[in-house]
């Protein structure tokens, strides 16, 4: 039986990417033509959420399970929960959507306690809560990523202090 060699940069490799687990990054090149005709070409690395930053905002969030929405009772008066967009209330935001400027009415800035447990931003990302995502977007509103938080829930209605279940119809 012959011995395996590993190559020394495919073990470091493995190494690195076994530490490296604060955030993940993600490279866009975007090539600009110039009305000379010259071309100018942009790199830029942007910084994401990954698999540990989600079992930490989802531990965040647990804390409000019980709460109306599965939200801190601050929020539920400051966000416009009757003017969330469905795709907000049920399903992660993809990366690269745009949120417009009624949208952007919207989004709740990420308070200090839930930005401590997301990966430090680059200058031009702020974090912001949309529905049921918190998200990361760059100084256009593009979404670089988002997390969708499975305890937030839109389908209980407040009025007045008291709390409605809605119930889900069956599909036929």
């Amino acid at each position: 039986m012959k011995p395996l060699i590993i190559p020394a940069f495919v073990a470091f490799s493995f190494v690195m990417s076994a530490n490296g687990q604060d955030s993940q990054t993600k490279t866009e090149k975007t090539t600009k033509t110039n009305p000379d005709g010259s071309t100018q070409q942009t790199t830029t690395t942007i910084t994401t959420f990954n698999p540990e930053t989600n079992t930490k905002v989802v531990e965040y969030f647990d804390a409000y399970k019980a709460n109306p929405y599965g939200l801190p009772p601050e929020w539920t008066t400051r966000m416009k929960i009757k003017q969330i967009p469905p795709a907000w209330r049920t399903t992660q935001i993809p990366a690269g959507t745009i949120v417009t400027k009624e949208q952007q009415e919207l989004l709740l800035e990420a308070p200090p306690a839930l930005v401590k447990v997301l990966p430090a931003p680059k200058p031009e990302i702020r974090y912001y809560v949309a529905g049921g995502n918190v998200i990361a977007v760059d100084k256009s509103y593009k979404v670089v990523d988002s997390l969708r938080v499975p305890s937030v829930k839109f389908d209980v209605e407040v009025d007045d202090g008291e709390i409605e279940i809605k119930k889900k119809e069956k599909d036929d």
